[in-house]
């Protein structure tokens, strides 16, 4: 805009909305392999690739939408935290202690 050149490289396509108490958000593209999951009136899609998460579709229980994200912002290695864990159950166990600690601001 100022005649510079530069590039930014984080931009992450997101969608979000909600109407009559139904939450839904997604984020990032959708291709690659899938983890679904269909519970407890939420339903929870996941598109990954060279051990990348691209993407995600959220439907229901959107609340830690965050993390997922962040995975695909920082373009983490999925071998270098518990995928499984994330899948079901997304939360800071799911990294190492030194990503634990990065995280919450420790040493």
């Amino acid at each position: 805009m100022a005649g510079g050149k530069q590039s930014f490289s984080k931009a992450l396509p997101m969608n979000a909305i909600g109407f009559f108490g139904l939450h839904i958000i997604s984020a990032g593209n959708y291709e690659g392999d899938v983890y679904q999951s269909n519970k407890d009136a939420s339903y929870k899609k996941l598109f990954y690739s060279d051990n990348k998460l691209n993407g995600f579709i959220f439907i229901g229980t959107i609340e830690k939408a965050g993390i997922y994200t962040s995975l695909i912002r920082e373009r983490v290695a999925l071998d270098s935290i518990d995928f499984p864990l994330i899948c079901e159950k997304p939360g800071l166990m799911a990294f190492t202690k030194e990503v634990r600690a990065e995280k919450l601001g420790g040493s």
